[in-house]
């Protein structure tokens, strides 16, 4: 019988607090400047995955992002270039995807 995988949900508020929670996780941030779609990202197997996401009128800044060790710019395709979907949507596709792939491990 295959090892089930347990995921947790974490609740952060600050990127100072993501920072320090686990500074070796691999973090997925979800951005409209993002430059690869979440679907071409391959995790790391050695390290827990982060989903980071900011506010829905500002996001996250560049300048904020580059503080995060190991981190990726990741964005969702929409059929619309410069389009983008709202956090709580861009969110639940982001999780569906990554789990989707767990299992299909």
């Amino acid at each position: 019988m295959p090892e089930k995988v347990r995921n947790r949900i974490i609740f952060l508020s600050s990127l100072d607090e993501i920072i320090n929670y686990e500074p070796k996780s691999f973090f997925i941030v979800l951005e409209t400047y993002g430059t690869r779609y979440l679907n071409e990202i391959e995790a790391q197997p050695d390290r827990d995955v982060v989903l980071v996401v900011g506010a829905e009128d500002y996001g996250i800044p560049i300048n904020e992002v580059a503080k995060l060790p190991h981190s990726i710019v990741a964005r969702l395709p929409t059929s619309v270039e410069g389009m983008s979907y709202n956090v709580v949507s861009s969110l639940v596709m982001a999780i569906y995807e990554l789990k989707r792939r767990q299992e299909s491990k």
